[in-house]
């Protein structure tokens, strides 16, 4: 563990694993020597149970509350309510002994703590009826795990489309590992999908807080699906309530959105816009060239008269690619992003543009989400491609309907391109 590291974990620390009706609580030395754990099941009763079983395990490690360094919680996904309760309960424990907050999601605790090597590691955990939540990591041949696509929340035969995709863009030989209780609901199914892929068996009968505390305390990072050390612990639903929607859709019910051509007035506008959302903000003169190339296709939005996002693609007869899609966090989620993507493939339908594609940071999850919806697939890996975070690129493409598959991104053993840093400007996307 890294100095930096060690210094942020100084202390005891309490760590909360409450996504699933099994919650399991775990009191830490300084050192990460486990010195007291609790398990129960609780079903639905997160709320009524979770401060007791803390009280107790604390007791039961000897610690006082006050006394207390670091907090960890499970950001999920998993139970809303689970997730909610625990990483509510965290925050007030941490805000009162004064100790710092972290977490991590199941997935990666998951992911992180199977000790898979050259494969694709799938996470699976219950998310209803008939629904999975499923992560995405790759593992390297020393089992240095990084994540690779975003979390998707689905049905099995779903999630196993994404599974194939991302099997594609590994060098071949890797191999295939689900693990987690989702894996166990669904062993059978797996193993005729890929004979082998449920053994060892890991975590079948439940989420582990040492697994979160492993997490937590490895200093991995976004590349590997962590946060960023200082960021703000936020849970990690992958899809929002019912009840969250309804009031969105309301809220956005009648608020106008127009689009039109990006011109050079709205430089300094787009520019300050760029700067405040991206870690690798585009400059002023590099929109400035865009606008002037033959090929390139430019678009803002303005949300009740401001502007709100935009885009920058290249489009030709043929083929296309995003450059840029920024939306201010104000306007995100309602509808700007979206807006730009269908404008831009009517553009693309109408100039004969079959084939788009475009680059997103692994880590990205709302992005890749939106362009999924859009019907953009798993294409292509550029490995290590965001200088600032050292995370890797995902190539997206998107096929006409009548276009058949989009070609693969080109590069060494098929989709697979190890890029390095990238040679030019980033094209990553941030949209609401």
């Amino acid at each position: 563990m890294s100095a930096p590291v060690a210094q942020a974990f100084a202390g005891p620390g309490l760590v909360i694993e409450s996504a699933t009706a099994q919650v399991e609580l775990l009191v830490c030395a300084p050192d990460g020597a486990p010195l007291a754990r609790l398990a129960e099941e609780v079903g639905h009763g997160h709320t009524r149970r979770l401060t007791p079983l803390v009280t107790q395990v604390l007791a039961r490690a000897g610690v006082e509350p006050r006394a207390l360094g670091w907090i960890a919680a499970d950001l999920g996904p998993g139970s809303f309510t689970g997730v909610r309760v625990g990483l509510a309960t965290a925050e007030a424990i941490a805000l009162a002994a004064g100790a710092s907050l972290t977490g991590a999601s199941s997935l990666t605790a998951l992911a992180l703590s199977c000790g898979a090597t050259r494969a694709l590691v799938v996470p699976l955990v219950p998310g209803g009826r008939h629904d999975l939540y499923a992560g995405y990591f790759r593992a390297n041949l020393h089992g240095r795990l990084t994540l690779l696509a975003a979390p998707r929340v689905a049905a099995l035969p779903a999630l196993l489309e994404t599974v194939a995709e991302a099997r594609a863009l590994l060098p071949r030989g890797s191999g295939l590992r689900f693990v987690g209780p989702g894996a166990a609901r669904e062993r059978e199914a797996l193993e005729r999908f890929a004979p082998g892929s449920t053994e060892p068996a890991w975590r079948f009968a439940g989420l582990s807080a040492a697994d979160l505390a492993a997490a937590v305390r490895s200093g991995s990072g976004p590349a590997a699906g962590l946060p960023a050390p200082g960021e703000e612990a936020r849970p990690l639903y992958v899809r929002s309530a019912q009840a969250e929607e309804r009031v969105r859709r309301a809220a956005l019910a009648g608020r106008p959105v127009r689009i039109r051509d990006f011109a050079e007035p709205d430089l300094p506008a787009v520019a300050a816009i760029e700067r405040r959302i991206f870690s690798d903000a585009w400059p002023e003169s590099f929109f400035r060239e865009e606008l002037s190339q033959a090929m390139a296709w430019a678009r803002v939005v303005e949300v009740d008269g401001a502007l709100a996002g935009y885009l920058v693609a290249w489009v030709g007869a043929g083929a296309g690619h995003i450059g840029n899609l920024g939306v201010i966090p104000e306007a995100r989620r309602r509808g700007v992003a979206r807006a730009l993507l269908g404008d831009l493939l009517e553009h693309a339908g109408a100039v004969g543009a079959a084939n788009l594609t475009l680059e997103v940071r692994v880590s990205n999850f709302a992005a890749q989400a939106l362009y999924r919806a859009f019907g953009f697939r798993l294409a292509g890996l550029r490995r290590g491609y965001y200088r600032d975070t050292g995370e890797d690129a995902l190539v997206m493409a998107w096929s006409a309907p009548d276009a058949g598959v989009a070609p693969a991104v080109p590069g060494r053993g098929g989709p697979v391109q190890d890029a390095g840093t990238p040679a030019g400007p980033r094209t990553s996307s941030n949209p609401g």
